[in-house]
């Protein structure tokens, strides 16, 4: 059974001639973790504005935990946001942002204490409870709002890019403890992200979102490794996904897929090989193709590699020794069962 159910949510803008979201309908279980990416402009904002109560739906019902919740107050949905902005009060310390919310709402003053000492031992804050926020560091302020939410013990959590003003190892950190804590908690959570690879971490479903349609629903193996369509495909993935018209294809492999002949061909980097000439070329049903590599990008345990291909260039995933590879010429094979086709 759903726990929160969307249904067909729009909306418009009196100023704009399309709508933000269009019809946008979801069905999250009770504990579920669910990511929602898309380029700036694609309804993420909105959506997210939508749930809290910020702003009213031009159409649609949300229901959550059997209650509809549409036209109620923010104050009454019982719902606990993290924001990119930490938004804490600068002049109260540590325990007295998190404790603040269940003060105004007249928790008794021992649990009070009992959540502050509890939560804050799990985000490893105890050494910081009578800190204020200036003099602490960007992932300790994120932990702090963090905290706040998790001690409302809410329904939801709403997540509006928690990790975008942290460096790349607060990031990993603070992805980490909200994965934990989520785990733990087994708390309903929707994460709104640019990042794709936030979302493929971190969640248990993904929603891709363009233009205020949604795009694709599913895991994160399902969204990279089957995308609905072209957007999909090029959106979800680092580096971008390899896309040619079906004519550049080996003959060999143009008649094993003759009924995509009039589609856009799209492999990702890592399904495309590189070989050396030996006697164990025949092991491969693929044919051999030759590509002059023109860029390498040197990533610790793998290199990402530009061949020049006919008149396109590949990128190619290897886990090879590249070093002397630059401005050769090398041959390599397309992995067959990983071939995608789209239209035009």
């Amino acid at each position: 059974m759903s726990y929160l159910s969307i249904q067909n949510i729009s909306k418009l803008y009196p100023h704009k001639k399309t709508k933000a979201l269009q019809d946008f309908s979801l069905d999250v279980a009770k504990g579920e973790f669910i990511a929602i990416v898309g380029p700036s402009g694609s309804g993420k904002s909105t959506l997210l504005n939508i749930l809290t109560g910020f702003e009213e739906p031009s159409s649609g019902q949300i229901t959550l935990a059997d209650q509809e919740i549409t036209k109620l107050a923010p104050k009454d949905r019982d719902m606990a946001l993290v924001f990119q902005e930490y938004a804490l009060f600068p002049h109260m310390t540590v325990a007295e942002n998190i404790t603040f919310g269940m003060k105004i709402r007249k928790t008794a003053k021992k649990e009070r204490q009992e959540k502050l000492d509890w939560v804050t031992k799990e985000l490893g804050l105890t050494e910081v409870v009578n800190v204020l926020p200036k003099n602490l560091s960007g992932g300790q302020r994120q932990r702090v709002s963090l905290a706040r939410a998790i001690v409302r013990n809410p329904k939801l959590f709403l997540m509006d890019e928690p990790l975008s003003n942290l460096d790349a190892k607060l990031q990993d950190q603070v992805g980490d403890l909200i994965l934990a804590t989520h785990k733990k908690l087994q708390a309903t959570t929707l994460f709104v992200t640019h990042s794709q690879e936030e979302a493929m971490s971190l969640a248990d479903r993904i929603i891709v979102l363009k233009d205020g349609l949604i795009q694709q629903v599913g895991t994160p193996h399902e969204v990279y490794e089957k995308p609905q369509n072209r957007f999909v495909a090029e959106f979800i993935g680092r580096p971008a996904i390899n896309l040619f018209p079906f004519s550049k294809l080996p003959q060999k492999l143009q008649q094993q897929f003759p009924q995509e002949s009039k589609k856009l061909v799209a492999i990702r980097s890592e399904y495309l090989h590189i070989r050396e000439i030996s006697h164990k070329d025949g092991e491969f049903t693929a044919p051999l193709e030759i590509g002059v590599v023109t860029e390498i990008r040197y990533y610790g345990g793998s290199s990402i590699l530009q061949l020049a291909w006919q008149d396109s260039i590949l990128s190619v995933k290897t886990y090879q020794d590249t070093s002397n590879l630059m401005g050769q010429r090398v041959h390599f094979t397309f992995d067959t069962s990983k071939l995608l086709f789209f239209d035009l």
